[in-house]
């Protein structure tokens, strides 16, 4: 009977922990559903249509904290939900995010990006990836083999403007994180399991 009560209580903190440590990537899901129709309404300034990309900023910040499955499906549920709300088929902008969640999470584990600072030229490449790569598939859906030089220069311009707005929005992101998950409680958790089971 003392074995089974040991063994549930175990059991029950074990999914304490996984709950715990599964609401960043949940938080970070609300904050990409709320960020694509933010994007949309969010004004441009007055001398470009450029704008910082927020969705891109979320995935690019998912891909450098998180590991490769979840990053890879936020990439993939955010390129759907934005499909879903820009007009064309659904499938480019799909596309576009989760070869830039790989991308980056191949960047990040080759050269050893853990630090807050590589977080704005992350966020950056991650911008021209995903609007290029989207640009680039609506262009080949339609068969059309001119190229304009115009929209890759808003796409760096957007690039640029994501990267000034990421390094405080990664600093927000980190502290918030660790609100939500402080070491010191899973420590304490561990030793309270250890003393319950002397």
């Amino acid at each position: 009977m003392a074995a089974g009560g040991v063994w549930m209580r175990s059991l029950g903190a074990g999914f304490v922990r996984k709950a715990i440590s599964a609401l960043p990537a949940f938080f970070c899901l609300v904050f990409c559903i709320v960020s694509v129709p933010l994007q949309m309404i969010l004004p441009s300034l007055p001398w470009t249509p450029a704008k910082p990309d927020l969705p891109a900023m979320v995935i690019a910040y998912a891909a450098f904290r998180f590991p490769l499955i979840p990053s890879f499906g936020l990439a993939a549920l955010v390129g759907f939900w934005r499909d879903l709300l820009t007009a064309g088929h659904i499938g480019p902008c799909v596309l576009a995010f989760t070869l830039t969640s790989i991308l980056l999470f191949l960047l990040r584990q080759g050269l050893f990006l853990h630090t807050i600072w590589f977080f704005p030229g992350v966020a950056a490449l991650a911008t021209f990836v995903i609007l290029g790569t989207a640009y680039a598939l609506q262009l080949l859906e339609h068969r059309q083999w001119i190229w304009s030089a115009a929209p890759w220069t808003g796409f760096g311009i957007s690039s640029l403007l994501t990267a000034v707005v990421s390094l405080p929005m990664g600093w927000l992101f980190d502290w918030s994180w660790g609100l939500l998950l402080p070491r010191t409680s899973v420590h304490n958790e561990d030793d309270l399991l250890e003393i319950e089971l002397l």
